[in-house]
């Protein structure tokens, strides 16, 4: 395999905390199933206070999307 020296686009990781009513809607499922069609790498989870938690890591411009 060849390495590329074209410049790669940053990759980012950020941490995340949906407050609101998310428990109840499936929005665990919808963002992990978001995530997995752009291509990104993280997890998600409810929390017993009522949110949701989680990390999201990929190419910057996927992760703002």
């Amino acid at each position: 395999s060849t390495m590329s020296s074209e410049p790669s686009e940053a990759c980012v990781s950020v941490d995340f905390e949906v407050f609101g009513r998310v428990q109840g809607v499936c929005f665990r499922m919808y963002t992990e199933a978001e995530g997995k069609k752009l291509g990104l790498s993280g997890w998600v989870k409810n929390t017993r206070q009522g949110t949701v938690v989680g990390q999201v890591q990929g190419p910057a411009e996927k992760v703002k999307e």
